[in-house]
């Protein structure tokens, strides 16, 4: 008979207890079983493991030597089988993602149908909050990866761009001064009723820092809850806005809205994926931010033609 695992692990225990008695107790087997798996060993090796002195059982110099060898072997074995646990909880696990609400609600719906679609036995999560929050989040371990937008500062997370989001400026499709533009200078800009979100909010801190880089200031005349209470604002002719282009594509594309570039200012910004440095990822976490570096976003492509 070839070495067994159990005989191993048998040996390792009877090496740790020194008694044939108390090794039979806590496996479960009678002391008989006991010794003939330790003898089996010494059969399997051609040389004795263990000798009897004053009628106490002593390990020999080989059978010490095979003690750490064993425990090598069974720690070996102990994190393959942990490993391979890992690889089948990547299909079949749970996963609890926090999102900023552009990502969460508008890029991050696509996303998880075609993770879905490779892991259809997995059960994925979502909490949606503003950045702060699920920095508070990741801390308190809640969620395994934020995917977030702005900047995150805090040394204890790790943080990696996985796509890149482009703000437009959207006007109504009639009736406004730029509704028939393609473009327009950051001067044209002063005086304009903007429609935002509140302060904290992640777009509008990236659009009125980077047009105030251009000595525009944002007149915010009117702030509301939301992306959408933003866009049908616009579209009613209350005033423009600055918003993702993930947020707008379809009002865009239906006619709601129309989309005007702003001359000379880069209104870009980057998806990120946060995590705890300290906490290695999941299985099934690792796997979705393996595929969300691979996984396109829909960007938006500036005007080519000139301004009218």
């Amino acid at each position: 008979m070839g070495l067994t695992l159990v005989q191993l692990h048998t040996f390792t225990r009877f090496a740790e207890l020194g008694n044939f008695t108390r090794t039979a107790e806590e496996l479960q087997l009678t002391q008989p079983a006991i010794t003939l798996q330790v003898r089996a060993l010494s059969e399997h090796f051609g040389v004795p493991l263990v000798e009897i002195v004053k009628r106490r059982p002593v390990l020999t110099e080989a059978g010490r030597f095979l003690v750490e060898r064993s425990r090598a072997v069974l720690e070996d074995v102990e994190t393959l089988e942990r490993e391979m646990r890992e690889f089948t909880s990547a299909k079949t696990g749970h996963l609890t993602l926090g999102a900023t609400l552009t990502i969460g609600n508008y890029a991050l719906p696509p996303l998880l149908a075609g993770f879905k679609a490779t892991h259809p036995q997995a059960n994925v999560n979502v909490l949606i909050a503003n950045a702060a929050r699920l920095a508070s989040h990741l801390h308190a371990r809640r969620i395994s990866v934020a995917l977030a937008v702005g900047q995150i500062e805090d040394p204890a997370f790790e943080v990696v761009p996985f796509a890149e989001d482009r703000l437009v400026l959207v006007v109504p499709p009639t009736g406004h001064p730029f509704s028939r533009r393609r473009s327009v200078g950051t001067d044209e800009l002063a005086g304009q009723t903007f429609v935002t979100r509140e302060a904290l909010s992640s777009t509008r801190i990236v659009a009125e820092q980077e047009l105030a880089e251009h000595g525009v200031h944002v007149n915010a005349q009117l702030v509301v809850p939301s992306v959408e209470a933003v866009s049908r604002a616009v579209e009613a002719g209350i005033g423009i806005a600055i918003l993702s282009w993930l947020v707008v594509e379809r009002d865009v594309r239906e006619g709601r809205l129309h989309v005007v570039d702003i001359k000379g200012v880069d209104l870009r910004r980057q998806f990120k994926v946060v995590s705890l440095k300290e906490r290695p990822l999941a299985p099934l976490a690792t796997e979705f931010v393996k595929f969300l570096k691979r996984s396109p976003v829909p960007s938006y492509r500036p005007h080519a033609k000139a301004a009218r």
